[in-house]
């Protein structure tokens, strides 16, 4: 197991570096040109190889009984394939995105809301002990999906615009994909410099420059 364990984390680590360098070329290239396709398709498959390793990583986690991290990578999973998956999905149908795929989003953002619920709850519970901020935080993100979560599927179609959702999707999976590194590996070497609560700050840093980059490159396309 341990060995397993290992080689699991090396390639975890390995595409998820290649999946932060890669997340930003599509960004600032032309748009629809070759390098943006060919850099976002392998950004993509870069990414679920990053978010299939993470559920098995969570799996052997639980298994040697490290319960916390384990629901907390399997939530990073599961919070991450979700927009990744749609904004590559919109592609395929652009403006006529079907109705079935619209209910599977809204379901899948039920249970990402309901998960990171109880995440919150978890935290609260283990009173800033051990993982408990990161519960928090993430718990606190998985909420903030209740619009997702419990607006109507006609809504969904009303507001449908193909560009802004794929550029959602991809930017919040960069944005995750970010989060996760700073949580982890770039936690490590932040803790020497950042105490206590000042920990916090790299962990919701890539939610704001996200969201910032997402309402930017919306007002971008607004017209096109």
């Amino acid at each position: 197991m341990e060995a397993l364990d290992k080689i699991i984390l090396t390639v975890h680590i390995v595409f998820g570096a290649i999946s932060l360098i890669l997340f930003w070329i599509p960004i600032i290239v032309k748009k629809g040109g070759k390098t943006h396709n060919r850099v976002g398709i392998a950004y993509v498959y870069c990414m679920w190889i990053v978010i299939v390793t993470s559920f098995l990583l969570s799996i052997i986690n639980f298994l040697q009984g490290y319960v916390e991290s384990a629901a907390f990578l399997g939530f990073l999973g599961f919070l991450t394939s979700i927009p990744l998956w749609y904004a590559i999905n919109v592609l395929k149908h652009k403006k006529n995105i079907p109705l079935q795929t619209l209910k599977i989003k809204k379901t899948l953002y039920q249970g990402i809301f309901f998960i990171g619920l109880g995440l919150f709850i978890w935290g609260i519970y283990l009173k800033l002990q051990g993982m408990a901020i990161l519960m928090l935080i993430f718990g606190g993100i998985g909420m903030s999906t209740w619009k997702e979560a419990f607006k109507s599927v006609s809504f969904y179609k009303d507001a449908h615009h193909w560009i802004h959702d794929h550029i959602q999707g991809m930017i919040t999976s960069g944005i995750a994909a970010y989060t996760a590194f700073f949580a982890f590996g770039g936690g490590n070497f932040l803790a020497a410099y950042l105490k206590g609560p000042l920990m916090a700050v790299p962990w919701v840093q890539p939610s704001i420059i996200g969201t910032i980059v997402i309402i930017k490159m919306k007002k971008k396309y607004q017209l096109r």
